[in-house]
């Protein structure tokens, strides 16, 4: 019999298991039935909320497969951190049981939780809560800080320096549209035409995304904020108008959204994904986590855009009771015709041209060849995360002309998307250039941070219709996905036949594995699929790597540079290229 707690987590949020604050712990186990585990993983629980004289709430039981449980249950939302203690408190306790070991001591755990939860208990956040729910004002906190209100709406205090409720200016308080964007790939880019759109409007966005949270254009910090930490920080800033937060698997299963209402929100795709963390097992369990978005949207029946062309999508929206509005590269969409006939809203492409219609209104928005990041229409991911977009604004209420001139505004290049589809020109390296030949001296690059086969294939589906002399890679794989998603990946980016493939190594993203492990898995792959030695080559860093590949680069090649860590370095030499003369 084995037994092992896989991880226990505050959650502050919406999440998937409820709309308020909790905790959640994960397990696995093997060698006993799992229903026997967790009745007395449930009955250890009650014990000691019972001890501590707290209400006893519902059990979320979740069993992720048939050796793995979660469970989750509701907390005071000061005292967080006491119920995940408590959690993992009365797992512990069902453990020895089920082992036939004496548990520690019932009453020396009810003091130590007694005396953490005296210690955590806020009771002027309570009331303030309170009166915010009543006076319909969000209110958001971490560890330090409140804030009631949104953005220009909102203000700031101390954990430690909380006014009374009579001491609050409700007044001045107020909250602002929020848009939440989720799904496996195209959440960056989506997210960041949306702030294009708002800010074409005359209103300031605050953004937060795996990348960086920013204002207008002042970006306030580099790193993944596509959490509740993100959206605190850019709904917590005075100078922000209209709220445009990412929110990623991770951040939703680690600590749930960082809003409780929203005005709209995107799922733009699933895919298999970091399977086997947060006990998330399976595409279908992604496709719920996905949906935690909805959460925040039922308060006020906020519209839900998703993409018709996912099939796990549209599978689970046929129990969804809830405003929707779809999009499709497909025209004849059988979702969106169903979908229209019930009247609701939907955006689609026909002949090269992008329409909204809702209640048989039919609105031209654009041209898909006007939207630079759809390069004229080749990048067929850019055109669907395009229609999302623009489904998102209409719904939003923008006027077209906005949200058209936005999107032909909004450039695939390092400054507006970063690492994300961008297709750039470059000037060869001297060494490289022919002083007879009356071809262009220069070649083509595009980037993506793509880190999935789903993504991958998007992007090499978007290479084939490219024009290219040769077609060289440099991708980049993290260490946390299995060796069959390695592989997977692998043969994805072959198919693209490149003349020169780079596997580089990225020892802070490691996860484990021994160095060299990775090239070693790509490189066996390519080499079953009849790739010579000398096309394969590894190098200590990405960006060794990238500047490996142009040494080899002639006039009219394309290199594609996927999945890499050292993205400033690496951005930043590709912009010293196009300098040179």
């Amino acid at each position: 019999m084995k037994l092992t707690l896989e991880s226990c987590r505050r959650l502050t949020g919406p999440s998937l298991y409820f709309q308020n604050p909790g905790t959640v712990l994960d397990v696995f186990v093997s060698g006993v039935r799992l229903e026997d585990v967790v009745a007395c993983w449930q009955e250890e629980v009650n014990k000691l909320r019972e001890a501590v004289s707290w209400k006893l709430s519902p059990l979320h039981v979740r069993e992720t497969h048939p050796q793995g449980a979660s469970l989750a249950f509701n907390a005071s939302m000061d005292l967080v951190y006491s119920a995940s203690e408590l959690n993992e408190a009365a797992w512990n306790n069902s453990v020895a049981r089920l082992y036939g070991e004496v548990p520690e001591d019932f009453d020396g755990i009810v003091s130590k939780l007694k005396a953490q939860i005296e210690q955590e208990s806020n009771p002027v956040l309570l009331k303030l809560n309170e009166a915010a729910n009543k006076k319909g004002i969000q209110l958001l906190s971490d560890d330090e800080t409140l804030t009631l209100g949104l953005g220009v709406g909102s203000q700031s205090w101390s954990l430690r320096e909380l006014p009374s409720p009579d001491e609050v200016d409700w007044n001045a308080l107020h909250n602002i549209p929020v848009t939440l964007i989720t799904g496996t790939n195209g959440k960056s880019t989506s997210g960041r035409m949306l702030a294009a759109i708002v800010s074409a409007d005359g209103k300031t966005p605050g953004l937060t995304s795996t990348d960086c949270i920013q204002v207008g254009t002042d970006i306030l910090d580099t790193g993944d904020y596509s959490g509740p930490g993100g959206a605190l920080a850019v709904l917590s800033d005075k100078r922000v108008e209209f709220g445009v937060l990412e929110s990623a698997r991770g951040s939703m299963l680690r600590r749930g959204l960082g809003v409780t209402q929203a005005q709209a929100g995107i799922i733009t795709n699933v895919a298999e994904e970091h399977l086997g963390e947060y006990g998330v097992r399976s595409l279908a369990d992604l496709i719920d986590v996905k949906f935690t978005i909805l959460r925040p949207l039922e308060i006020f029946g906020g519209m839900l855009v998703l993409n018709a062309d996912d099939e796990g999508l549209v599978e689970y929206a046929k129990n969804l009771n809830h405003p929707l509005c779809w999009f499709s590269l497909e025209k004849d969409s059988h979702i969106l015709y169903e979908h229209r006939k019930q009247g609701g809203p939907i955006c689609y492409v026909e002949q090269g041209k992008i329409y909204f219609l809702h209640h048989d209104s039919v609105k031209f928005i654009l041209n898909v060849n006007e939207i630079p990041i759809t390069l004229n229409g080749a990048a067929r991911y850019n055109v669907a995360n395009s229609l999302g977009v623009i489904a998102l604004a209409k719904n939003l209420g923008f006027s077209n002309e906005v949200i058209a001139g936005a999107l032909k505004s909004f450039q695939g290049d390092l400054k507006d998307n970063p690492g994300r589809g961008n297709y750039l020109t470059l000037p060869l390296p001297k060494p490289n250039r022919s002083q007879n030949s009356t071809e262009e001296q220069s070649f083509q690059v595009l980037i993506d941070f793509a880190h999935n086969a789903h993504g991958l294939s998007a992007i090499c589906e978007t290479l084939i219709r490219l024009p290219a002399k040769r077609r060289l890679v440099v991708a980049g794989h993290v260490g946390s996905h299995s060796d069959e998603e390695i592989r997977e990946m692998t043969r994805v980016v072959a198919k693209i036949k490149p003349e020169y493939f780079y596997s580089p190594e990225m020892l802070d993203y490691l996860r484990g594995r021994k160095a060299g492990e990775i090239s070693k898995l790509v490189f066996d792959e390519l080499r079953q699929l009849g790739y010579a030695e000398e096309k394969l080559s590894t190098a200590n860093t990405c960006l060794e790597a990238v500047k490996s590949a142009v040494e080899h680069v002639q006039a009219g090649d394309l290199l594609m540079l996927v999945g890499l860590d050292e993205r400033k370095e690496t951005l930043a030499y590709l912009e010293e290229l196009k300098l040179q003369i």
